[in-house]
């Protein structure tokens, strides 16, 4: 028995083939809630994160969760790993192992923010939290206008600290590639069209992601690898985890100069979007039973 983790009324549009792919499989598939305090989590011989989309604004009672979980059952992707990923301070490491990361500045406070916003000369920003899920609080300006300070200041204000990153202007015409492994091989790989608009705010006004299959270039693909290869070496070295990871989803944008960098290395709670590649949930639900029985 397995279990898929789902933030009540948010639809996991990944579930029904999820549950497909298990039942072809031969196991029982749940869907328990990481919050609800009556599941016996002791009763399941694997657990794995889905969608706890929730984790941003529960941080801490999510963090004490994962600590009374790993425990009592075994968790995918490892609880050591998921503690790191859950916080993008991951980007500096990954950038420090060699990996091509867009260029990412953290700041602690509001001179900081100021003096990183400066450096940008009113070049096109994204500023974002380091702990966030959804584009909550994230939003795209030009480095001197008014909202990429009042944004940082809100997310000061809860905590966090603020990221600035420029904005990789072929994301309008591109957007964003996204390439997805299971077991540590790859599986599919689709587009995100650009959600976020000019000014603050979201295209159209809500969240809505537009995704396309897609086919990733020889560079992309060895981006990728690189990636994969530094995220081994540090489960390795750092969480003493030396197996490949169950999934990982690995999001790429196109820089100025033409080159792949990573945005973010999402290891516990990513969207497969398995509509545009159904028959990778397979690949999950072989991975998944290979665990159980080694478990």
């Amino acid at each position: 028995m397995t279990t898929d983790l789902e933030r009540v009324g948010h639809e996991d549009v990944d579930r029904p083939f999820h549950e497909r792919a298990a039942a072809a499989a031969g196991f029982a598939l749940e869907h328990p809630c990481w919050g609800d305090p009556d599941v016996d989590w002791d009763a399941y011989d694997l657990v794995v994160l889905r969608s706890p989309w929730d984790y941003t604004t529960r941080q801490r009672e999510f963090l004490e969760w994962l600590d009374r979980v790993e425990s009592l059952a075994a968790v995918h992707n490892p609880p050591s790993l998921v503690r790191w990923n859950l916080d993008k301070h991951y980007l500096a490491d990954l950038a420090e192992a060699g990996v091509p990361v867009i260029p990412t500045a953290f700041a602690d406070s509001e001179a900081e923010v100021v003096s990183t916003l400066r450096s940008h000369h009113g070049d096109p920003i994204v500023v974002k939290p380091s702990i966030s899920a959804g584009s909550r609080n994230t939003g795209r300006f030009a480095a001197d206008a008014p909202g990429a300070l009042a944004l940082a200041r809100t997310i000061l204000a809860e905590g966090l600290s603020v990221m600035i990153q420029p904005f990789a202007r072929s994301v309008d015409q591109e957007g964003e590639l996204a390439l997805v492994h299971f077991d540590g091989t790859f599986g599919h790989a689709f587009r995100k069209g650009a959600m976020l608009a000019p000014g603050g705010g979201l295209r159209g006004g809500e969240y809505r992601e537009n995704v396309q299959p897609a086919q990733p270039s020889e560079e992309q693909l060895a981006a990728v690898r690189a990636v994969e290869a530094a995220v081994h070496r540090l489960c390795r070295d750092r969480f003493g985890v030396s197996a490949p990871l169950l999934y990982a989803r690995y999001d790429l944008v196109t820089l100025d100069d033409g080159s792949p960098a990573l945005l973010e290395a999402e290891l516990f709670e990513p969207c497969f979007f398995l509509h545009v590649a159904p028959d990778s949930a397979r690949l999950l639900a072989d991975a998944v039973l290979r665990r159980r029985k080694i478990a």
